[in-house]
């Protein structure tokens, strides 16, 4: 193989997994909290986009609602970003393309 089918290899390569992520980004993605007093939905590039908090919960104190918020965002991202992984995994048959990009 010669260096500029290898070179042309991987151009294709990086535009594949720059459409992938790109189409990831614009991905929804649903959340809620276990007893759903939180729900909201996230895009694949972890930004916030609908947000519900239940009445019930702006009753209770801070420090409650501060960490039931914290833990159901830390949970979508880190299940948004498993399913990134996974995607990009799929683009590049699992070989990491990292330093290319």
């Amino acid at each position: 193989m010669n260096f500029g089918n290898l070179l042309q290899q991987a151009q294709q390569m990086q535009r594949k997994v720059n459409k992938a992520k790109k189409e990831f980004d614009e991905r929804e993605f649903e959340f809620n909290s276990q007893d759903d007093l939180i729900i909201g939905k996230m895009k694949g590039n972890l930004s916030i986009i609908e947000l519900h908090i239940a009445p019930s919960l702006m009753q209770e104190d801070q420090d409650n609602m501060e960490a039931l918020l914290m833990a159901t965002i830390n949970q979508t991202i880190a299940k948004v970003s498993k399913e990134r992984e996974d995607t990009l995994n799929q683009v590049t048959n699992g070989v990491d393309v990292s330093a290319f990009l």
